[in-house]
């Protein structure tokens, strides 16, 4: 079974695939058109048209013109915590097998680990014994990651998945609390980035991130926004058993609303004999 370090990347990255097109442009000298250009998508990570069947990518995107859905580049994206010789054999193997698959011209190998001496190694260039072709996979590691200033949300969440952003002050945590909120995920999600940074954060920094969620700034983002959206649905039937309409502008009101003791004033209020729409969203 794989670790939750090696799945953590990969699960970030099927949240946003953009995010692999991201770091090609960060990691390589690879030129890819703007992201208003194109689009990212997850592709058939199956890599077995003559190899064996245990020859299968991690994950597998797909940079793709916008307008013309013409394939522009492949990205393999590989997290690796610990030597094996396979590779020398099966990341060749990525590239060739899918380039014919997707009919992809250009092909990009990118290698996440969570521990630099393994990335270190896999930094090492596999000759394929033909002259000039040479194998250099692009890694990202915790001493070797894209600086995450400036960087897209998406990208701060991984780099502190991997440890590449050290999590070690104040700062940095409050960043990659924010970083999380500012992906613009719905609350699933955004409890499943905080869950990937907390189980592969140390246990110091996990109590740290604790203490910080438990505070004002981010209680409702990361505890009572999810009590919360119990609450609306009650308010609503409340509502819609009482007869009474909401203009567009309270109805955004209330499913924006992550404070369930506000929403419990409001269910109060429509309890109310005599309650209106006025009356229960008054200031």
């Amino acid at each position: 079974m794989n670790s939750i370090a090696h799945e953590s990347p990969i699960e970030i990255i099927r949240r946003h695939p953009p995010l692999s097109a991201e770091l090609a442009r960060v990691l390589a000298p690879v030129p890819i058109p703007g992201k208003g250009a194109v689009t990212v998508d997850l592709v058939s990570n199956d890599a077995s048209n003559v190899v064996p069947a245990q020859f299968t990518a991690d994950m597998v995107t797909m940079v793709r013109d916008r307008e013309t859905r013409d394939p522009l580049l492949l990205i393999v994206i590989e997290p690796q915590g610990r030597s094996e010789n396979e590779k020398n054999f099966s990341w060749p193997a990525y590239l060739g097998n899918l380039r014919e698959a997707h009919m992809c011209t250009d092909a990009l190998l990118i290698v996440v680990c969570w521990n630099e001496t393994e990335a270190a190694k896999c930094r090492r260039p596999i000759q394929l014994g033909h002259p000039g072709f040479t194998l250099e996979p692009i890694v990202i590691g915790p001493k070797s990651g894209p600086d995450p200033h400036g960087a897209s949300p998406w990208l701060t969440v991984l780099c502190a998945a991997i440890k590449a952003m050290p999590l070690d002050t104040h700062d940095a945590r409050r960043a990659v609390l924010n970083a999380v909120t500012a992906t613009g995920s719905n609350i699933t999600n955004r409890r499943r980035l905080t869950t990937i940074i907390m189980a592969t954060a140390t246990d110091k920094v996990r109590h740290a991130l604790e203490a910080l969620m438990q505070t004002a700034e981010y209680k409702i983002d990361y505890f009572d926004r999810v009590e919360a959206q119990g609450e609306v649905k009650a308010l609503l039937k409340i509502l819609k058993s009482r007869r009474i309409d909401l203009t567009d502008e309270q109805l955004e009101q209330v499913k924006a609303c992550g404070d369930p003791e506000q929403v419990n004033l409001w269910i109060d209020r429509a309890l109310d004999d005599g309650a209106s729409a006025e009356g229960i969203f008054k200031e």
